[in-house]
């Protein structure tokens, strides 16, 4: 009956102790775990907010050289603007010249037959600053000349506007596109744990494959 008891005594002692090496053994594993993570915080801070391309084009979409700008390439957007003015200018330019000439030539016709009402109509011209008369072919043509140039321009605008946000978008890429050859290292500090030696604590060296 004594060696029974003795023996159930020892059982819970050894249980007792099983459970407390254990414990030690959970407790070792977070602390080295919560090292860790400080190591690698205070080594490898929080990496900066990745730059977005897709963001730089669509500020320029939506406002032009807006994408100039948040990549920070300041000195392009006044080259972007000096675009879209010249051809702005271009399109009033050509569109007030085209409205010289179509008036004349409506009036030249009948609104309700089209049949023409006059063969020859006074048309103000601009670079000369005099009116002139003109017949009704000279007006047609000119009228026509302006009109397409205005268009062309027109069109220029559309393309210039797309040019600002593909270079918005590929300055981008480039902002974040890693261009160099070197085989790069970083030191990156580790933990771990075993049952011989308990919490280690070290580094190891990482090489990112590019």
């Amino acid at each position: 009956m004594g060696q029974q008891v003795r023996r159930d005594s020892l059982q819970k002692r050894f249980s007792q102790l099983a459970v407390g090496i254990d414990t030690l053994r959970a407790d070792s594993l977070k602390k080295v775990q919560a090292l860790k993570d400080t190591l690698s915080k205070v080594i490898n801070p929080t990496p900066k907010v990745k730059h977005s391309p897709r963001k730089a084009a669509m500020y320029s979409l939506a406002v032009p050289s807006l994408g100039q700008a948040y990549n920070k390439q300041y000195w392009k957007m006044p080259f972007v603007y000096a675009g879209f003015g010249t051809v702005i200018y271009f399109i009033r330019y050509f569109n007030i010249r085209y409205k010289d000439y179509l008036t004349p030539y409506i009036a030249s016709f009948n609104p309700t037959t089209g049949a023409a009402l006059r063969t020859e109509a006074p048309v103000y011209i601009r670079s000369q600053q005099i009116t002139r008369t003109l017949t009704i072919d000279q007006i047609t043509k000119g009228k026509d000349f302006y009109r397409r140039y205005r268009d062309l321009n027109i069109i220029m605008l559309t393309a210039v506007w797309a040019l600002n946000v593909v270079e918005a978008n590929v300055s981008a890429h480039l902002k974040t596109f890693d261009m160099s050859e070197d085989i790069s290292f970083r030191v990156q500090p580790d933990a771990g744990y075993t049952a011989f030696t308990g919490g280690i604590i070290g580094a190891k060296i990482v090489i990112p494959i590019k």
